[in-house]
């Protein structure tokens, strides 16, 4: 059976990156200034700002924490779809095009491509300043996501 939607709210896209920040793991500590801009069905648009400490030692945004941020920005596309419990990654792939520097805000377009039974695919692209920074694909298993009870959404 596939997922039926129970009630949509951007709310719950802010709540499941709320849940990010304050949990106390690694998000907490990389991307706190990760806000969101907008929420609607499928798509987010976030951003933030490249500090000191998202910084290689070439003084350029570090690849690692624009891999983060694919991983985040997948689990939020999946979040507008109505999960609050996004799954656990199968598979996750960054092709990096242009560096940012510190100061530079970056803007996160995160698509949710397709959310199945078992598997959802979602695909981010990473922008500064009008060029692309870097794009993603991120793949989740929610079979079992779909159980919590803080979901928007249900198997039928």
């Amino acid at each position: 059976m596939f997922p039926t939607l129970v009630r949509r709210s951007s709310t719950l896209v802010h709540k499941v990156l709320n849940s990010f920040q304050t949990t106390g793991g690694y998000d907490k500590h990389v991307l706190p200034g990760l806000r969101i801009v907008n929420a609607e069905e499928g798509r987010v648009r976030a951003e933030f700002k490249v500090e000191k400490h998202h910084l290689n030692r070439l003084h350029s945004v570090h690849g690692g924490l624009l891999a983060t941020v694919v991983d985040i920005g997948g689990s939020l596309a999946l979040a507008s779809k109505g999960l609050f419990a996004t799954g656990v990654s199968t598979d996750i792939n960054i092709s990096y095009i242009s560096g940012a520097k510190e100061g530079e805000m970056i803007t996160v377009d995160a698509i949710c491509d397709k959310l199945g039974k078992t598997l959802a695919y979602t695909s981010i692209e990473l922008s500064s300043n009008g060029r692309k920074v870097a794009q993603g694909r991120h793949t989740k298993f929610v079979a079992k996501a779909y159980q919590h009870p803080e979901n928007e959404i249900r198997n039928k």
